[in-house]
């Protein structure tokens, strides 16, 4: 019987963590999870997506569709809902739903504080994917991230970049009682930007071979 492994990947916005998880999957055949997670919580609950898209790790007030969305304005009131749910009960459901799909196959999961969630398998390797702030940018325009991108100076699209990770960090730091980004909270830190994309997964894998997960 073959042992399931897990990768969990944070990363800062724009360093190539989702390219990263996307690559992997291919290179194992498992899949990986990012918002999809928010429809299988919603589905498993019997809840509005909306609601637990509203405490996403990203989520606060809209700014700019898509890429700009949950920059600036409050956590939705620091993860608050207005549904009557408490922001601890939806992080359980979510959590809940992380567990369940470990449980059945080996899978990546991006974000949603996966490393802490799983921290008691064995077979987990928790990444953080990091780049320089102009890899980063550059990466979200060649992917069209950015709309209007040209109304925006680099400094400016740098700033927006650091207020969206900040409220990745508050996110973690509240639910894991770790330090988002530190390299103590993660078995491996990578920088795309010295690596490049393919040259993390390579790194990803070679760990995984190591540790006798894969062959």
């Amino acid at each position: 019987m073959e042992t399931k492994f897990y990768i969990t990947i944070g990363r800062q916005k724009g360093a190539g963590g989702l390219e990263i998880a996307k690559r992997l999957s291919e290179e194992f055949g498992i899949p990986f999870y990012d918002k999809q997670l928010l429809d299988i919580a919603a589905k498993e609950s019997g809840l509005s997506k909306e609601i637990f898209a509203n405490i996403d790790e990203r989520r606060g007030s809209k700014f700019i569709s898509g890429f700009f969305s949950g920059i600036m304005g409050s956590l939705y009131s620091e993860y608050g809902t207005s549904s009557g749910i408490n922001r601890e009960e939806l992080f359980r459901i979510q959590s809940d739903c992380i567990r369940h799909i470990a449980n059945r196959e080996s899978a990546i999961f991006v974000g949603r504080c996966a490393d802490y969630i799983l921290r008691e398998r064995n077979a987990c390797l928790n990444v953080f994917v990091t780049a320089t702030g102009e890899d980063r940018v550059e990466r979200l325009l060649e992917c069209n991230k950015i709309p209007d991108a040209e109304s925006y100076s680099m400094e400016e699209i740098l700033d927006l970049l650091e207020r969206s990770d900040s409220k990745r960090e508050t996110y973690y730091n509240y639910f894991t009682y770790k330090q988002w980004g530190a390299a103590a909270s993660y078995d491996l830190c990578l920088n795309s930007s010295l690596l490049g994309i393919e040259g993390c997964v390579k790194v990803i894998k070679d760990v995984l071979l190591s540790k006798g997960w894969i062959k």
